[in-house]
C-alpha cells in the first residue's frame, strides 16, 4: 500500500507517495506539559517587558485558548474528521474564529456579550454528552499522539515567533498613555473595535448615524477577547491579539504545509518560512524588501486575512481531492464567510483559485468540475453578500495597469510622476507618456517587485512539473499566489490598498512551495540540496554586506543597476551550482533546486532583520520625535482614557479634533481618530478620511486633504468649541444627542465661555472635556 502517515491520524484516502511511517508518540505527560507552557509564559513576560500586566495577559491568553481555539479544534474535527493533531489545532484555530464571531454576534445583539462564556461551555457539554462527538474531546481525540519531536519543534516555533513579533513589531507601540508616534490606522481599527463591544451591526465611530461600511472582523475578534478577558480594547488591539494571531499563523502555516504536501515532516519548516521568519527575497541591504509578512499591527484586518487563507487550505483541499464529505462543505462555508467580512481581497482570489483549479480538472477529468462549479458560486455569494455592509475602503479604486509601482524606490526621483493614485488613465503616468526610457523603468520595477516575492511565485511550478501537476490543490494554490500577485500589479486604490492582495497570499504562497518542494525531492539528492542551499546563503550573505549602496538613484541605468543585478548574479550563482556542479537535468530535480536556492538566499535579510529587531529589545527606547504629524501627548491620551472609564453607551462627544497633526485647516490630512478610539465615545464628525463618501468623491487632491462631506457638521464642531452660544449647544444636545465636548487646545482655541454654557468634567494642559447641561 503506497500513502503518506501523517501525525496523529490516518492515511489519506488519496493515493501519495510513500514515506515512512510515523510510530505513536507519547501521550502528553507532565514533562510535555511543561514544554508548552514555555510558550504563554514567554508571551505574558516579554509583555510584562513592553510594560503590559502580566494578570491581562494571561486573562486574554486563556481567553484565547477557551473560546477560540478549542472550540475551533472541536468543530474541525466533527466536521472534517480530524486527520492529525497539526491539523486540528492548526484549521480548528481559524474555525474558531468564526465561531467565535458568530457567538459573539449573537451576545452582543442581545445585550448579553458575556454571554459568550456560556456559549463555549455549552459547545463543550455538547461535545461531553453526545456519544458521536465525545471522540473528539482531547488533545489528540482519536487520532496517534505524536512523536516528542512534533512537540519541541512546534513549541519551539511558537516562542520563536512570538519573540520576533515582540521584538520587530509591539516594542515600537507602546500603550497609551504614553507618548508616543502610533499609525492613525491603528487608532481607526480601535474605534472600531471600541464600539463593536457594544454595537451589531457597528455605527462609524467618527460620523454619527453613519453606518460602518468596512471589513470589521478582525476588530470583532478583538472585541470579542476584550469583552470576556476584560482587557481594555486598546491592550488588545497594540499588544494582546496580535500575539494570539501570530500563535494562529504558526498553527495554520504547521497545518497548511501537511495538508497540502501530505507529510508530517513538511509542517515545522512551513510553519517556519511562513511565520517565524516570513520575509521576501532581499539580496542588498538596500532598498529594503518587507520582513513582516502579513504582520502588521496597523492592519489587523491584512494580518487575519493570511491567516484565514492558510486556514481555507483545509476543507479546499479535502474538496479538490474529494476526501470531503458534508461536514468538510460546512467547514468550507463557514470559513468562506469569515473570509468575506475580513479583506475584500480574500473571496476575489478565492475564485481565481477555484477557476485555475476547475479548469485543470475539467481539462484532465473531461467533463465538468460540479464540486469546483459549485465553490466558485459559494464564494460568488458571499462576496455579492459582503458588498453591500463589509466591503469597505474600495472607494475610488480603479483599473490601472502598474499602479502599485509608485511606491517602489526611485519611482518618483526616476519619472518626477507626482500623480495621485487612482487617478490617471489605464496605464501608470510614466507609461502612458510612451517615453521608451520610463517604460524600460518600470519595467524594471515591474521585474524587481516580481524577483523578490520569487520564494511565494515558485508556487507556480506546481502546475508544471510532475508529479505535483496531476493534484488540483497546486493549481488552486498556485492560482490565488498569481491572483494576489498580479492583481496588485492591475489596481490603483486611494490608499494603495491594491497590496493587501499581495499580502494575503504570502503566508500561502510560501506554504505551497515549500510543499511543492517536498514532493519533488528526492532522498538521494540530499547532497546537492546540501550544496545548492549554502551556495544561495552565502551568495546572499556576500551581496547584502558588500553590494554597492548608491542613495538618491536619479537614472534609469542605475536603478536598473541598482534593482537587478544583485539577483542576476545569484542566478548565475544557481545555473553553475545546479546544473552544472550538481548536474541536474530533470525538471523536478532542477525545480526543488531552485526552490532551496531561493528561500536560502532569502534567510540573510531575514535573519539580520531579526537580529537588528532583538538588539534593540534590550535598549531603551528612543525619545519619540514630537514634530511628527502623528506624535499625541501623554495629556491628550489621559483625558480620553478619563472619559472611556466615565462615559455611557451610546455616548456622543463633538470635538475640534479632525486632523493631524491637531489644528485644523483646510487640506489637513483629516485622519485623526484617536478621540473615539481611545475613549469609545462616538463623534458627531470626527476624521472622514476614511468614510465612503470621502473615498468616492471625484477630486483631484488626495483623499486625506478634501473637504468633509458634511460641512454643516463641520461648522459646529468648532463653533460649540471655539464659539459656543446657548442655541447651538441647546440644539446640539436635543436634537443631535451629543453628551460632551472634548476640546483640544492643540487643536485650537478653546472659549472660556463653556466653563459657563456646559458642565467641565476634566482638564489637563492639552484638553478640556465638558458635558453638555
Amino acid at each position: 500500500m503506497t500513502g503518506t502517515t501523517v501525525v496523529g491520524g490516518a492515511a489519506p484516502a488519496r493515493p501519495g507517495p510513500a514515506t515512512t511511517t510515523t510510530r505513536p508518540g507519547p501521550e502528553l505527560g507532565l514533562g510535555l506539559v511543561g514544554w508548552w507552557l514555555l510558550v504563554p509564559i514567554t508571551a505574558v513576560l516579554l509583555l510584562a517587558w513592553l510594560g503590559d500586566s502580566g494578570g491581562e495577559s494571561i486573562r486574554f491568553f486563556i481567553t484565547w485558548l477557551l473560546a477560540v481555539l478549542f472550540p475551533g479544534t472541536l468543530l474541525w474535527r466533527a466536521l472534517a474528521g480530524g486527520r492529525s493533531v497539526t491539523q486540528d489545532l492548526g484549521f480548528g484555530a481559524v474555525l474558531g474564529l468564526a465561531w467565535q464571531l458568530a457567538t459573539w454576534a449573537i451576545c452582543t445583539a442581545i445585550g448579553m456579550p458575556l454571554l459568550q462564556w456560556a456559549a463555549a461551555a455549552l459547545l463543550v457539554l455538547t461535545f461531553v454528552l453526545v456519544p458521536a462527538l465525545r471522540p473528539n474531546l482531547g488533545l489528540r481525540a482519536t487520532a496517534t499522539a505524536p512523536p516528542r519531536w512534533w512537540h519541541a519543534l512546534l513549541v519551539t516555533s511558537l516562542i520563536l515567533a512570538v519573540l520576533r513579533t515582540v521584538a520587530a513589531l509591539l516594542r515600537q507601540l507602546p500603550l497609551p498613555p504614553e507618548a508616543a508616534v502610533r499609525s492613525q490606522d491603528i487608532w481607526y481599527q480601535l474605534g472600531i473595535a471600541q464600539v463593536l463591544t457594544e454595537h451589531v451591526p457597528p455605527p462609524d465611530p467618527s460620523v454619527l448615524g453613519e453606518p460602518l461600511i468596512y471589513h470589521w472582523f478582525a476588530t470583532a475578534s478583538m472585541a470579542s477577547g476584550s469583552v470576556m478577558s476584560d482587557v481594555d480594547p486598546p491592550q488588545v488591539l497594540l499588544h494582546q491579539w496580535p500575539i494570539t494571531m501570530v500563535l494562529t499563523l504558526v498553527l495554520v502555516s504547521w497545518a497548511a504545509g501537511e495538508a497540502l504536501s501530505e507529510r508530517h515532516w513538511v509542517a515545522p519548516i512551513a510553519g517556519a518560512l511562513a511565520a517565524v521568519l516570513p520575509g521576501g527575497l532581499q539580496l542588498a541591504s538596500s532598498p529594503s524588501v518587507n520582513m513582516a509578512g502579513a504582520q502588521s499591527v496597523q492592519s489587523p484586518t491584512g494580518t487575519m486575512a493570511a491567516v484565514v487563507l492558510l486556514g481555507l487550505v483545509g476543507p479546499t483541499v479535502l474538496i479538490l481531492r474529494r476526501q470531503a464529505g458534508p461536514g468538510a462543505w460546512a467547514a468550507m462555508v463557514l470559513m468562506l464567510a469569515l473570509a468575506g467580512g475580513t479583506k475584500p481581497t480574500l473571496l476575489p482570489i478565492m475564485v481565481v483559485g477555484f477557476f485555475c483549479a476547475g479548469t485543470f480538472s475539467w481539462l484532465t477529468d473531461r467533463r465538468p468540475p460540479w464540486r469546483i462549479v459549485v465553490l466558485v458560486g459559494l464564494a460568488g455569494l458571499l462576496l455579492l453578500a459582503s458588498s453591500f455592509t463589509l466591503i469597505g475602503s474600495s472607494g475610488g479604486s480603479r483599473v490601472q495597469f502598474f499602479a502599485a509601482m509608485r511606491v517602489q524606490p526611485y519611482y518618483q526621483a526616476v519619472t518626477g510622476d507626482l500623480s495621485l493614485p487612482a487617478t490617471g488613465g489605464w496605464f501608470i503616468q510614466a507609461v502612458a507618456s510612451g517615453d521608451p526610457r520610463m517604460i524600460l523603468f518600470i519595467a524594471t520595477l515591474v521585474t524587481w517587485y516580481l524577483v523578490t516575492e520569487t520564494p511565494r511565485l515558485l508556487a507556480l511550478l506546481g502546475w508544471s512539473i510532475t508529479p505535483v501537476r496531476r493534484d488540483p490543490a497546486y493549481w488552486w494554490s498556485g492560482g490565488c499566489v498569481l491572483a494576489g500577485v498580479g492583481i496588485t500589479l492591475m489596481l490603483s486604490h486611494t490608499g494603495y490598498s491594491e497590496y493587501y492582495f499581495l499580502t494575503a497570499v504570502l503566508a500561502l504562497g510560501t506554504v505551497a512551495v515549500v510543499a511543492i518542494g517536498a514532493n519533488l525531492a528526492r532522498r538521494q539528492d540530499l547532497l546537492s540540496l546540501v550544496v545548492t542551499a549554502w551556495a544561495g546563503a552565502l551568495t546572499a550573505s556576500a551581496l547584502f554586506l558588500y553590494w554597492p549602496v548608491k542613495p538618491g538613484v536619479h537614472t534609469v541605468a542605475r536603478a536598473l543597476t541598482g534593482l537587478l543585478v544583485p539577483f542576476a548574479i545569484l542566478a548565475v550563482v544557481g545555473v553553475l551550482v545546479i546544473l552544472v556542479l550538481n548536474r541536474a537535468r530533470t525538471a523536478a530535480a532542477i525545480g526543488v533546486q531552485v526552490i532551496v536556492l531561493t528561500i536560502a538566499a532569502s534567510l540573510p535579510a531575514q535573519l539580520v532583520s531579526v537580529g537588528t529587531a532583538l538588539q534593540n529589545l534590550v535598549s531603551p527606547r528612543p525619545a519619540p520625535n514630537e514634530t511628527n504629524r502623528l506624535y499625541l501627548t501623554r495629556d491628550e491620551q489621559d483625558a480620553m482614557l478619563w472619559l472611556h472609564k466615565h462615559k455611557k453607551k451610546d455616548d456622543v462627544a463633538v470635538s475640534n479634533v479632525f486632523c493631524l497633526p491637531a489644528r485644523y485647516r483646510p487640506g489637513c490630512p483629516e485622519d485623526a481618530y484617536w478621540v473615539s478610539a481611545l475613549s469609545g465615545v462616538r463623534l458627531y464628525l470626527g476624521g472622514w478620511a476614511y468614510a465612503p463618501a470621502n473615498l468616492g468623491a471625484d477630486y483631484d487632491t488626495s483623499f486625506l486633504t478634501r473637504p468633509p462631506p458634511w460641512p454643516d457638521r463641520l461648522k459646529d464642531s468648532l463653533n460649540a468649541v471655539e464659539k459656543p452660544t446657548p442655541a447651538l449647544l441647546t440644539r446640539l444636545r436635543n436634537q443631535v444627542g451629543v453628551d460632551w465636548i472634548v476640546a483640544d487646545l492643540r487643536a485650537g482655541p478653546v472659549s472660556p465661555t463653556l466653563d459657563k454654557l456646559a458642565v467641565p468634567a476634566f482638564s489637563n494642559h492639552d484638553i478640556r472635556i465638558y458635558r453638555l447641561k
